[in-house]
C-alpha cells in the first residue's frame, strides 16, 4: 500500500543530567522550594521523596545528597 509522509512532529523530554529527582531551595529564591524531576517513575518515587521533603522542611532530616538540588550548584554558580 503506497503512502506519503505529510508531516512529522517531535519533542525533547526534559531531564536532569543524572536522571534523579531534585529537591531543595531554589538557588536564587530561598522562599521557593523545588520538588521536580521524578520522571517516568514519579508515581512510585513521589511518596518517598515527598516524605523526605516534609522531614527536611520541618528540620527533622537533611535531603539526601543524591537528590539535593545543590549537587548542580557548579552549573548555576559563578563562584
Amino acid at each position: 500500500m503506497p503512502f506519503e509522509i505529510t508531516d512529522q512532529n517531535w519533542g525533547l523530554r526534559p531531564t536532569s543530567p543524572d536522571r534523579r529527582p531534585m529537591l531543595g531551595h531554589h538557588p536564587n529564591s530561598k522562599n521557593v522550594i523545588i520538588f521536580n524531576g521524578l520522571g517516568t517513575k514519579g508515581i512510585s518515587l513521589a511518596p518517598y521523596f515527598s516524605a523526605q521533603l516534609t522531614d527536611w522542611l520541618t528540620g527533622a532530616t537533611e535531603i539526601l545528597p543524591a537528590v539535593n538540588i545543590n549537587r548542580f550548584k557548579a552549573l548555576y554558580s559563578k563562584s
